[in-house]
């Protein structure tokens, strides 16, 4: 049984050589690199905000609210 981090590194693989083909194929390279970049931009603010939401769970259960409080808040 494969574990999830490797189906996560095999997909990233791929994902890798099927733009890299498709980059030369294409021989526009700049534009797949704009995609991926504002892909990897998208990817970096879900990660901030889950992590201030983490914070902000943890402050917030610090005060005294209960959960149910705080899924409503958050």
């Amino acid at each position: 049984m494969k574990s999830p981090v490797l189906k996560t590194f095999l997909v990233g693989v791929a994902f890798g050589i099927g733009l890299t083909v498709l980059s030369l194929y294409a021989q526009k390279p700049g534009c797949f690199v704009n995609s991926l970049e504002t892909i990897a931009e998208m990817g970096r603010a879900r990660r901030a905000k889950e992590e201030e939401n983490k914070f902000l769970r943890k402050r917030l259960r610090a005060m005294g609210f209960s959960d149910k409080e705080i899924n409503e808040t958050l």
